[in-house]
Parts: structure tokens; sequence; C-alpha cells
């Protein structure tokens, strides 16, 4: 009897330790099996460039962005910029956006130390623009100008970019888009005293005109983005 006791328990944990491997190995296929990229949640730091195309003056600025990607070729960015510019010495432009945009990538999306990850980016951002002249100016014949206009409108941009792995959690990234404003648009103007309009880089004691105008269509500014971005978390898991 104690044989056939002995027998029995020998035969029921050899059985069971079969069913766990056999558990585990299709654990570790289907980890194998799901891309590792999806579900991956990332925290960055960007600086950003704004060229206008109608005015001769760039601005920098830097802001903060994170990264959720719900599957293998589509990933969401989130971004707050905050962009300065300087106009000529006589005056200043601050912008600040507040947007979301979707990354495609057509090739390669594989995470990995060393990988060159190109996509097709385009969102949608809140934009807040306030222009301010550093001195009061009376054309002449005309009424007084305003010393400092803001804004609040909407705009949409699209553009390209790419990822560079620096190891499998951290990634440098690269991208141009072109902002399109809907809704008015704060412009500058550079006049002399006689109320000439003159060039930026002009020497002498010239005077900035701000006018907020009706937005024309595919007016806007280009933006170049470098950030970098962390992984610290794995929403899949």
């Amino acid at each position: 009897m104690k044989k056939v006791f002995l027998i029995t328990c020998s035969l029921f944990f050899t059985f069971c330790a079969i069913g766990q491997k056999g558990e585990g190995d299709q654990k570790k296929k289907e980890k194998k099996d799901k891309p590792v990229e999806v579900g991956q949640f990332q925290l960055g730091m960007r600086s950003t460039v704004s060229l206008f195309d109608h005015q001769a003056y760039p601005g920098l600025g830097y802001g903060a962005q994170f990264r959720l990607r719900p599957s293998k070729r589509l990933n969401t960015e989130w971004y707050l910029d905050y962009i300065k510019t300087d106009i000529s010495g006589l005056g200043q432009r601050e912008t600040a956006h507040i947007g979301w945009s979707v990354m495609f990538y057509p090739f390669n999306a594989e995470v990995k130390k060393g990988s060159i990850t190109p996509y097709i980016i385009g969102g949608h951002c809140f934009d807040y623009a306030k222009v301010t002249s550093n001195s009061y100016f009376v054309p002449l014949s005309t009424s007084p100008i305003q010393n400092s206009v803001k804004r609040w409108s909407t705009a949409v941009q699209m553009g390209m970019g790419a990822n560079f792995y620096i190891s499998d959690k951290v990634d440098l990234s690269l991208s141009g888009q072109y902002m399109s404003h809907i809704g008015n648009e704060l412009h500058v103007d550079v006049l002399n005293h006689h109320g000439e309009e003159v060039g930026y880089d002009d020497a002498g004691e010239n005077h900035l005109i701000i006018n907020e105008e009706p937005s024309k269509v595919l007016e806007g500014h280009l933006l170049l983005t470098l950030s970098m971005n962390i992984r610290i978390a794995d929403f899949s898991k």
C-alpha cells in the first residue's frame, strides 16, 4: 500500500510539473508574439524653432510632452510649447501651443537600441499668441496704435520626423511640421518715424506696428522640434 501511495504521489507531481511547464511556454509564446511597442508610455522634453513664412525672424522655445502608443504602427503625442520671438529689438512675440498629434510609422517601427523609425505626423492644437511693442508710436495722420495685442486660435499641423533610439528606453526625435491657423493672425510691420514701412534689419529709430488680420488659407509657420523621450511604463503588461 505504501508503494502504491508513493507511486501515485510521484505521478501527480510529475503531471503538475508538466502542466506548469506547458502553461509557462504558452505565456512566453504569447508574450513573444505580442508587439513590444504596444502600450508604451513615454515622457519627454522638447525644444522648438518657429519660422514664419511671411516675417523674417525666428522664435525659440521649449516644452514638454508625453507619448502613448496604441499599436505598433501608431503613436500619439500630447505636448505643450512656449515660444518667444524677438522682433528686431522693437518688440516680442510670445506663443503657447497645447495640442496632440498622431504619428504613423510606414516603414520600420521596431523599438530597440540603434533603430531609426521615420514617421508621418499630424494633429491639432490650441494656440495663444501675444505681440508686444517696446514703445508707443503715433504714425503721421493716423490714430495711436495698440502697444500689445493677444488672441486665442486653433490650428492644425502636419509633417514628418524620425526617432533614433539611444537605448531600448530612450530616443531622440526630430520633426518638421507646418502649422496652419484657423482664426485671426497677428501680423507685425516695422515703420520709420515717417510711417513708412522698412526692413526688419534696417538701422534707425523704427517702430513696431501690430495688426490682427483674418488668416488666409495655408498661412502659418514651420515648426522644427527636437525632443528626448524616456519610456517609464508599459500599460500592455
